[in-house]
């Protein structure tokens, strides 16, 4: 009798084995399916949120488009002087509140060719500001105004 009762026993758990891999693939379809899900409607809602209400930036860089080369190096001149008066934060939110635009233009006008067609703004941010400290720390002892 144990020996048909192990028998049992054994099998027992083969079926169970099996059935806990069944269930295992069913739930694996089940969360491939609900990611597909979760995608989608992500991407609706991005979409349906940018076609009606416009972006930040969108709106900065219509706005900001109109800066020439003057005004942009006018710009940096007035960033190089604040920061040089210690007011760094005023640097850092002038540049963020700056568009992509505009932050290529003063890149390329500073003499720094972009490293790609489309630069980031944290890559161009991140020169500009470079760029400010160098030029803090090569005129430290220079008077600009007599050059």
């Amino acid at each position: 009798m144990r020996n048909q009762e192990m028998l049992t026993d054994g099998e027992e758990s083969v079926q169970l084995i099996d059935e806990i891999g069944e269930l295992k693939e069913i739930l694996r379809e089940v969360s491939k399916k609900l990611t597909r899900i979760e995608t989608r409607v992500k991407r609706e809602a991005i979409a349906a949120a940018s076609k009606s209400v416009e972006s930040p930036s969108a709106v900065s860089a219509k706005k900001a488009v109109d800066l020439s080369a003057e005004e942009v190096l006018q710009i940096y001149e007035d960033l190089r002087l604040k920061a040089k008066s210690g007011d760094e934060e005023y640097v850092r939110k002038k540049l963020l509140s700056m568009s992509a635009t505009d932050l290529n233009l003063m890149c390329c006008e500073l003499g720094m060719p972009p490293s790609s067609k489309n630069p980031s703004r944290r890559k161009m941010f991140e020169l500009i500001i470079g760029r400010i400290k160098q030029s803090l720390m090569l005129s430290r002892h220079i008077d600009r105004q007599t050059i």
